[in-house]
């Protein structure tokens, strides 16, 4: 749409310079000595994952900022260049860099403005209770964003953006709550290489049988269900698994043989 629009180089700049935002990001925590795991790319932008479960609060700030750091000091350096060097290229570019950089400050999950709001909140009301009111009115403002853009598609077309925006931020919290499944069972399953008993992590909505799988039968496995944001749902032995799965069905999910677990 944005081509179309002739709007190209604005397009191109955007996603350059969105990607380079998430470099920008992933430079920083390791410098500070952490473990990027993965950038996850989205519509207008990504989430950076680092694999350490505790980040510390000022080094967490500082690798908020530098995506939105990174791209205002580009515009203002290519802004400085255009004064004197006036090509046309340059405007788009300098543009982009001030979309990316003002709108990723915006107190809204997952943006680093978001996530900055969630250090502060966290300060007085601890981790668990800032996140779920940043992840409450981030829904808000991601519903608003979609609305508006449905409305204000009678005046221009291209206005689905602002919904695709909407729609691109859900998607983005989404696999960040993805990620920290994958932290969280990543080490849990490093810190039991050493138990008698060998555990697996495995998510609730994931059929039983998938993962029985990837592993031979019989070695003492515990496997530790949890939900898809990493909260422990509970415990099944190899044997309680094995009996759910020829009670329940051979597709039953974990949810379901916890339910069968506690019914018996």
């Amino acid at each position: 749409m944005i081509i179309l629009s002739g709007n190209s180089e604005f397009g191109v700049a955007s996603a350059v310079f969105s990607f380079l935002h998430e470099i920008a990001h992933k430079t920083t925590a390791k410098f500070l000595g952490y473990t990027p795991e993965k950038i996850s790319m989205g519509l207008f932008g990504g989430i950076l994952h680092i694999r350490e479960g505790f980040v510390k609060p000022l080094d967490e700030l500082l690798i908020h900022l530098a995506g939105p750091f990174f791209n205002i000091v580009t515009a203002a350096l290519l802004y400085g260049v255009y004064a004197f060097f006036p090509m046309s290229w340059i405007e788009p570019v300098i543009l982009a860099n001030l979309v990316l950089g003002i709108f990723n400050l915006m107190p809204f999950y997952p943006l680093d403005g978001g996530k900055i709001i969630d250090l502060y909140l966290a300060i007085f009301l601890g981790y668990g209770r800032s996140q779920k009111i940043s992840r409450f009115f981030s829904i808000i403002f991601s519903l608003f964003l979609f609305l508006l853009g449905i409305y204000l598609v009678q005046y221009n077309v291209l206005n689905l953006l602002i919904s695709a925006l909407a729609v691109n931020l859900y998607v983005a919290s989404s696999q960040d709550n993805s990620f920290i499944f994958y932290k969280v069972s990543r080490n849990i399953e490093e810190g039991s290489k050493n138990a008698k008993s060998k555990i697996v992590v495995c998510r609730e909505s994931v059929k039983a049988i998938k993962v029985l799988e990837k592993y031979k039968p019989m070695e003492n496995r515990l496997f530790t269900i949890v939900n898809d944001k990493g909260s422990y749902k509970g415990q099944l032995t190899e044997e309680e698994l094995l009996n759910g799965i020829y009670h329940c069905g051979y597709y039953a999910d974990f949810q379901k043989l916890l339910k069968y677990k506690k019914i018996k």
